[in-house]
C-alpha cells in the first residue's frame, strides 16, 4: 500500500523532504520522517484501517499485536530530474508485524515516479470566451 496507487497525495508531501527514513506505525496510524519529524500522511491512516479490518476478519484481537510497522528508506537522487516537477522515488520498504510469539517481516524495493500536481508556468491557459468574465 505504501508505494501503491493510494499514495498520490502523500508523494506530494514526500517530494519536498530530504532523503531519509519514513516510519509508519500501522496500529496508531502515525507517521514520521527521521529528518522532518512527524507527518500527516493519508497512507498511515489507510494502513491502520486496513490492519484493523484484517484482524477483525481473521478474529485476531488487537491486543495480540505488539507492533505493526512499515519503514521505508527513501532516495530521490538516483535519477536526475527537474525536481520541482518530477521526482523519482526509490523505496526500500520493510514491514513487520510482531506478536508475543513471532515476527512477520516483508520487504520490497520499488521505484515510483511522481509528477507534480501543480501546473507549470508554461502550461496552456485558454483565453476566456468573448463576453465572459
Amino acid at each position: 500500500m505504501l508505494v501503491g496507487w493510494r499514495m498520490g497525495d502523500d508523494l506530494e508531501v514526500l517530494a519536498v523532504l530530504p532523503d531519509g527514513t519514513l516510519s509508519i506505525d500501522a496500529l496508531s496510524g502515525s507517521a514520521s520522517h527521521d529528518i522532518a519529524g512527524d507527518l500527516q500522511l493519508y497512507v498511515a491512516g489507510e494502513l491502520a484501517s486496513w490492519l484493523a479490518h484484517r484482524l477483525s476478519v481473521h478474529q485476531i484481537p488487537l491486543q495480540a499485536i505488539a507492533a505493526a510497522t512499515v519503514t521505508a528508506k527513501i532516495r530521490t537522487d538516483l535519477l536526475p530530474t527537474a525536481r520541482g516537477r518530477i521526482v523519482c522515488f526509490d523505496f526500500f520498504v520493510q514491514s513487520a508485524i510482531v506478536t508475543g510469539e513471532r515476527s512477520y517481516i516483508g520487504k520490497l524495493h520499488e521505484v515510483n515516479r511522481w509528477h507534480t500536481q501543480m501546473p507549470s508556468k508554461n502550461s496552456f491557459k485558454p483565453k476566456p470566451l468573448r463576453g465572459s468574465t
